[in-house]
This record gives C-alpha cells, sequence and structure tokens, in this order.
C-alpha cells in the first residue's frame, strides 16, 4: 500500500461511499452527457484506489459492466421506456433484473480478491453467497433512499414510489438479478481457476 494510499483509506472509503450514494440518488434525474462520464470518473477513480490501497487491479471488462448498469438507466430516460405502457414486461422491472446481473460478478471478483489479499482463503461458492446478500442488502438501502426521495423531495407521492408493490417488485427483480449474476461469476471464476491449475501441472 502506498504511504498516502494508507493516510486516507478510510476516508476515501468514506467518500466513496458518500458519493456513490448521492449519484445513485441522482442518476435517475441526469442526462446522459453528465451520468455516463461522471459515472466512468468515478470508476476510473475506485479503480485506481483499490490498485493503490491494496494492489488489486479490477480487470477493465468488469468497470465495463458497472459502466454499463449506467448506460441502461439512462437509455431508458432518452428512450422514454420507463413510462412506456406497451411492454411485455416494464422497463423498470428489467433495469433492476439487468443491473444487478452486471454488477454482481464485480463484487464476487472483488470480495473474492480481498478475501484472498488479507490471506483468507473460503469457497468461492461461499464467497458468491457472502457477495450476493452484500448487494441485496445495498439493494435494500436503495430502495429507502427512494423512499426518502418520494417522501420528502416532491410536492406528492409517487414521484418515485408506484404503488404499494413497486418496491417489494425492485427487490424481487433485484434478487433474481443478483442470483443469475452471482452463478455467471462463479462460473466464470472456476474455470479460470480450473485453467490455471492445469497450467501449473503442466509447468511442473
Amino acid at each position: 500500500m502506498q504511504p498516502w494510499a494508507k493516510r486516507f483509506e478510510w476516508p476515501m472509503i468514506v467518500g466513496f461511499f458518500v458519493v456513490g450514494s448521492v449519484f445513485l440518488f441522482k442518476m435517475a434525474y441526469l442526462p446522459g452527457y453528465i451520468s455516463l462520464p461522471v459515472g466512468a470518473l468515478l470508476l476510473g477513480l475506485f479503480h485506481h484506489f483499490v490498485q493503490s490501497c491494496y494492489g488489486v487491479r479490477i480487470p477493465l471488462f468488469l468497470l465495463l459492466l458497472l459502466w454499463l448498469s449506467i448506460a441502461l438507466d439512462w437509455l431508458g430516460n432518452i428512450l422514454g421506456l420507463y413510462n412506456a405502457k406497451d411492454l411485455w414486461i416494464a422497463y423498470d422491472s428489467i433495469t433492476h433484473t439487468a443491473v444487478p446481473l452486471l454488477v454482481t460478478p464485480v463484487m464476487v471478483w472483488l470480495m473474492d480478491s480481498g478475501l484472498k489479499r488479507f490471506g483468507y482463503a473460503l469457497p468461492l461458492p461461499l464467497v458468491a453467497l457472502f457477495a450476493v446478500t452484500t448487494m441485496f442488502t445495498l439493494a435494500g438501502f436503495y430502495e429507502v433512499l427512494e423512499l426518502w426521495d418520494d417522501k420528502y423531495m416532491h410536492p406528492d407521492p409517487g414521484w418515485r414510489i408506484h404503488g404499494p408493490y413497486d418496491t417489494p417488485n425492485d427487490l424481487q427483480c433485484d434478487l433474481l438479478g443478483m442470483v443469475l449474476g452471482g452463478l455467471l461469476a462463479y462460473l466464470w471464476m472456476r474455470r479460470d481457476a480450473t485453467a490455471t491449475q492445469s497450467a501449473l501441472h503442466a509447468a511442473y
């Protein structure tokens, strides 16, 4: 760990959490020319922070998955898909499934790399389970943010929470995407681990 990173480690962690929460809170209202580059900037800073503090280099394609999750929200806004009535499945349900599907592999990889970095070796299925449960907790926190936004930031209710089943339906779709994303991450990381072990055996 670089000296400056060690000194400011926890302030930066708290800063990323606060800034990330504000960004997610405001993302639905931001135009694409703001949300997409700001999202890319935050991901780049996070990549640099993790590499500087912990010596862990996040694969760029995983960061691309995170950026695509921002792009999905932008597409829904610019094409008016969130308000479309003729879709067989509501676009909000699609994004609440697709975004966790894209994000969960990153979470599994980060958790697995972080545990190994600190000398802990857990079975990959258990790591994937921890990642999914952590993400589901964060999804619940996001729904709380939506509640606060709907209750305190608008003159009338119903701007962010559309009906009594909106929040549980969102969480249901979130959970589906997380489980699928966790499964895909497990299959991908297990294949990579098997390939690495085969290469080591071949070398010896």
